[in-house]
């Protein structure tokens, strides 16, 4: 008799019981535990609740000593354990372990799992004719696939998502219910016999019936320069040849975004290279599960069509987020830009096409399939600057984004005007949601309605207070204003700064935040923009500014930065010089009567709208077709080796003022002496960078925190953090939470939070 045995049937038996909370669903967490217990002969089971995974383990002492220590040695790699508890428990004499499914109720606490882009190992299969899956348009496995946009509910089961309605051939059954395979209890497993099918709708309306054809007929199609509406991972995409310029113009007017970038996408890192310019860590980025839309520099001679991102030199690329993409790239030999299926101030459309007449006339012919979207969800987009990864839009593959807030009062952040975007607080846990949009159209608000109830009850919230923008217009701060709750308001400049200081995790401390963004209410009922706080989480004081200038026409000037130029060069010089910079007599004269009204022309210390003027004198841009393409074309513009600076002094007093006249003054006679634009744009980028520094440098030690849209400027931001090195301040970057609105709800959850403990009551008062 083998002595092992004897041993191990006389040996003392334990029972344990261990919870994890953190990222721990919907990565192959259960499958891996369970094929290391069966390894060792251990008996149990293990389950995901709405606290996180549950797992009973029992057997011999020493054997469940070692299963124990060694746990987190073969857990997934995604896996992040925020808690974990231990117990004794009963044994219970079970003979086998098993993956269980258990009804739960309460707060959610588990994390919600990110969808997860197509696994290289799932491509390997898609493209091996002798596999059961090959050219199969919705294979995964337990390490990719849908995960957040098929949720109902959780804790992640098949059987609270929409494959619930596709039930398991038994070759799929065998994979499902095998230790050894890939696919062992991967939720969203199917096959061409039992899962989603392909078909593609024609411009004439003919379908076709197998899947490798409609793939084959969109490619035709997109061979031909027409548009095709795929439905993607979280909604409706449009799609045409990246190379052909008459292509992407058709799409822009279909669309109506005639000059906001398009994202490309491409088949694999080596034809990424040939579009742009990249370091190790932005490759990483492209080629992980998340596989956001990454903003690179663009090759001078890269094939894409000029006007994918007209005038300038970064491209946004990704990488196939779904079989279906990565099949259909296969049968194109260029490059396609992926753009949702909405005209612009739309949200994305993402339920049965039937239900709406005006997207079906944005494309040529569509690729659709059955397997629903549940929760609609963007393509993120990142941008590496200064060795740090930040978020520019927060959604597919990184959101929900968990945050490290805790309080056992619900509480529901509501974010601001653009970008939208909601934070809440559960009392288990506290998230930051996926992008909306801008609440500009009745359209966007309902969907901000649908997706605010929708987290609701996907996190279990029913009673919670509200915290909003001090603004009074705001769609979201007249929501939050409902007569059955309590609602916080949080200044919109320091909830960007308390949002840097949740990044990183520096809530206990004063910081001085530098806040640059295009428009916000302030203390004093002007347009803030480019402020210097002395912030705590809970509170803070105005130590600085840029100096005020007149927005003639108010929000007119936003889309209108000639209007910004001639208001900056008439407090720098005069009006008489307004008329002599270029800029069109007929279009300066009515402008130097509004500034003479201050009911049409309010003062602002904005940053945003400086750029604005800066690219209006510099680069002759007189009218902005999008939200920052001023300030875009001025630092695509930038030429880098220059190494001059516009001054920007500081005037004395409480506040202190940075004052950019001197810089306006010095870019007129650069104009008129002929320097190049580049120059320029670098100088007036170093300029701003230096003496934002130099304001910095009146707080030292402090630490020095940025928020706001205008740090997505990489030029910016790098020329900024090498002054404050100089300084030898440390400098919060921003990083997962984005710097713009979409993370607004953070810091303004944040804020409530921290509020409250210090009061010792509920989160708003």
């Amino acid at each position: 008799m083998n002595p092992r045995v004897i041993i191990e049937s006389t040996e003392r038996k334990i029972a344990i019981r261990i919870t994890l909370s953190g990222r721990v669903q919907g990565i192959g967490l259960r499958p891996a535990v369970a094929r290391r217990a069966r390894e060792l002969r251990l008996a149990g089971s293990i389950c995901n609740t709405t606290e996180g995974i549950e797992l009973q383990i029992e057997g011999p002492e020493k054997v469940v000593e070692e299963f124990e220590r060694d746990l987190e040695n073969y857990l997934p790699d995604e896996t992040i354990i925020h808690q974990k508890t231990r117990e004794t428990t009963k044994n219970c004499g079970s003979e086998r372990f098993d993956i269980i499914e258990k009804q739960t109720s309460g707060p959610l606490a588990a994390r919600v799992p990110a969808d997860i882009a197509v696994c290289q190992d799932c491509l390997a299969e898609l493209a091996d004719p002798a596999d059961h899956r090959f050219g199969y348009a919705f294979l995964s496995c337990t390490r990719c696939g849908p995960r957040y946009s098929l949720l109902h509910s959780m804790p992640y089961e098949r059987g609270q998502t929409g494959m619930s309605k596709y039930d398991l051939c038994s070759h799929c059954q065998r994979e499902y219910d095998s230790p050894v395979d890939c696919r062992f209890h991967a939720q969203t497993i199917a096959c061409p016999q039992c899962g989603p099918r392909v078909w593609c709708t024609s411009t004439t309306g003919e379908t076709n019936d197998s899947d490798t054809e409609a793939i084959q007929s969109a490619a035709r199609a997109l061979q031909q320069g027409a548009i095709v509406g795929l439905k993607g991972l979280g909604g409706y995409q449009l799609l045409v040849d990246a190379t052909s310029e008459a292509a992407v113009q058709m799409l822009r007017e279909k669309k109506q975004r005639l000059g906001k970038p398009l994202a490309v996408m491409v088949t694999d890192l080596i034809a990424a290279r040939k579009l742009a310019m990249m370091n190790d860590a932005e490759a990483e980025t492209l080629a992980s599960p998340a596989a956001p839309i990454v903003l690179l520099q663009a090759h001078e001679n890269s094939p894409i069509a000029g006007n994918v991102n007209p005038g300038l030199n970064t491209v946004g690329v990704m990488l196939p987020t779904t079989p279906l993409h990565w099949l259909l790239l296969q049968q194109c030999d260029f490059p396609l830009v992926v753009t949702s299926a909405n005209r612009e101030g739309e949200p994305l459309f993402y339920q049965d096409r039937s239900h709406s007449e005006k997207i079906n006339t944005l494309a040529d012919c569509w690729l659709e399939h059955d397997r629903p979207i549940e929760r609609p969800i963007d393509d993120s987009v990142v941008r590496w600057m200064a060795g740090r990864l930040v978020t520019i839009r927060l959604a597919r593959g990184l959101a929900p984004l968990s945050l490290d807030l805790e309080h056992p009062q619900p509480a529901i952040a509501l974010g601001g005007h653009q970008k939208a975007a909601v934070a809440l607080n559960n009392g288990a846990q506290s998230v930051l949601a996926p992008h909306i949009g801008d609440l500009e159209s009745l359209a966007v608000c309902e969907r901000y309605e649908e997706q605010l109830e929708s987290l609701q009850q996907l996190y279990a919230v029913s009673q919670a207070d509200y915290i909003c923008d001090e603004h009074p217009d705001y769609f979201t701060s007249n929501r939050a204003s409902q007569p059955v709750s309590r609602v916080e308001r949080v200044q919109h400049h320091h909830a960007h700064i308390v949002a840097g200081m949740l990044e990183q995790g520096w809530l206990d401390r004063q910081v001085l935040g530098v806040a640059f963004d295009g428009t916000g209410r302030g203390d004093d009922q002007t347009i803030w923009g480019g402020e210097f706080l002395l912030s705590t989480a809970a509170q803070y004081t105005r130590v600085g500014h840029l100096k005020p200038f007149l927005l003639p026409g108010g929000e007119a000037a936003v889309r209108e930065p000639y209007r910004v130029a001639v208001s900056l060069m008439t407090e720098t010089l005069g009006s008489e010089a307004a008329l002599n910079t270029g800029i069109k007599t007929e279009l300066v004269r009515p402008v130097l009567q509004i500034i003479k009204s201050k009911r049409l022309s309010p003062r602002t210390s904005s940053v945003g709208r400086l750029f604005d003027g800066v690219a209006a004198l510099v680069l002759g841009v007189t009218h902005s077709e999008y939200e920052g393409q001023a300030a875009m074309l001025l630092e695509a513009s930038c030429d880098l080796a220059e190494a001059g600076s516009y001054e920007m002094p500081l005037s004395q007093g409480a506040p202190f003022q940075l004052d950019w006249r001197p810089c306006i003054a010095a870019i007129l006679r650069d104009r008129k002496a002929g320097v190049s634009t580049g120059v320029m744009a670098m100088r007036f980028h170093r300029g701003l960078a230096r003496g934002t520094a130099r304001l910095c440098r009146q707080f030292m030690p402090l630490s020095v925190v940025l928020g706001g849209g205008v740090f997505q400027n990489r030029c910016l931001v790098e020329l900024l953090a090498e002054e404050l090195r100089q300084n030898d301040q440390p400098l919060g970057l921003p990083g997962r939470i984005p710097p713009n609105d979409g993370g607004l709800a953070a810091g303004q959850l944040a804020v409530a939070i921290v509020r409250s403990k210090q009061k010792g009551a509920a989160p708003c008062v």
